[in-house]
C-alpha cells in the first residue's frame, strides 16, 4: 500500500499533513460534506458508508493501515467512520498544486491505489451467492490485514452484511455452515481461522454455487484427495 513520505514531499506540501485520532464509532466526515481533504490510515480500521434516504446503509469499503480514502471530487459521496480507534494522516487537496514534478509518480500511485480498492469492492459485490461473497470477503480481509489465516475481524457481522448486501442472518448462517464443513473455524463472534484456504478460494470463485452444499463436499473431497486418486 502507498505510504506518505514526509521526507520526499515537496516542502510546501509538508505543512498540509495533519495527524488525527478518532475513537471507535466517531464520524471522520459526513456524506455530502465538501471533499477538501483525503486521508491515509496509520492504524486502526475505517469504514465508508453510503446512506439512502430510507435510512438503509451500504458499506462501500473497509480501510486498514496504509490505505487511502476520501479521494472524491467536490463532495464526499459517502460518510467515513472509525470502526476501531484510529490514527489518520489528513492531507489537504490544496497540496496538489505544491507537488514537485518528481512527486508526480507518487501522486499517480495514490490514485491507482484508490482505484484498485474501488475495483476490488465492485468485484466482491459482483459475486452472486452468499457463499461466494462471504468467502471472497474473508480471503480479501485476511490478505489486507497481514496475510494470516487467523482473523480478528474489527467489524461486526452487521457491518459485513451491509458491505456484502446480505442480511445478518445470512452472514451468520453462511459462516456457521463454512465452519461445519471445516473450511473455517469460529473462535468467537469476530475471531475466525481459515482452515482450508484452497477450498475457500474455490468457493469465492464460484465453484460452490449449490444451495444444498453437495458441490462444496465434492470440491472439498477433490481438494483433500491424493494425486493418485485423481488419476495423476
Amino acid at each position: 500500500m502507498l505510504r506518505l513520505s514526509g521526507q520526499t514531499a515537496h516542502p510546501a506540501a509538508r505543512y498540509s499533513h495533519t495527524s488525527l485520532k478518532f475513537r471507535k464509532g466517531e464520524i471522520i466526515y459526513a456524506q455530502g460534506d465538501p471533499a477538501t481533504d483525503w486521508y491515509q490510515v496509520e492504524s486502526g480500521t475505517v469504514r465508508t458508508c453510503f446512506l439512502y434516504r430510507d435510512g438503509h446503509r451500504q458499506l462501500t469499503g473497509f480501510y486498514y493501515s496504509g490505505d487511502v480514502f476520501g479521494i472524491d471530487a467536490e463532495t464526499y459521496r459517502s460518510s467515513a467512520e472509525a470502526v476501531t480507534a484510529v490514527t489518520l494522516t489528513r492531507c489537504s487537496k490544496s497540496m496538489g498544486s505544491a507537488i514537485a514534478s518528481n512527486q508526480i509518480p507518487e501522486a499517480s500511485s495514490l490514485l491507482q491505489s484508490a482505484l484498485n480498492h474501488a475495483q476490488s469492492c465492485i468485484s466482491l459485490l459482483g459475486r452472486r451467492t452468499a457463499n461466494e461473497r462471504v468467502a471472497a470477503f474473508l480471503l480479501a480481509t485476511a490478505w489486507r490485514i497481514g496475510g494470516s489465516d487467523s482473523l480478528n475481524l474489527p467489524m461486526t457481522r452487521a457491518d459485513i452484511a451491509d458491505h456484502l448486501g446480505l442480511t445478518i442472518h445470512t452472514v451468520s448462517r453462511t459462516l456457521s455452515e463454512l465452519a461445519r464443513r471445516e473450511i473455517i473455524g469460529l473462535n468467537g463472534p469476530q475471531s475466525i481461522t481459515i482452515r482450508n484456504p484452497h477450498l475457500l478460494r474455490l468457493l469465492a470463485d464460484g465453484e460452490g454455487r449449490d444451495t444444498s452444499y453437495e458441490q462444496i463436499d465434492r470440491i472439498g473431497a477433490l481438494a483433500m484427495a491424493p494425486a493418485t486418486a485423481l488419476g495423476r
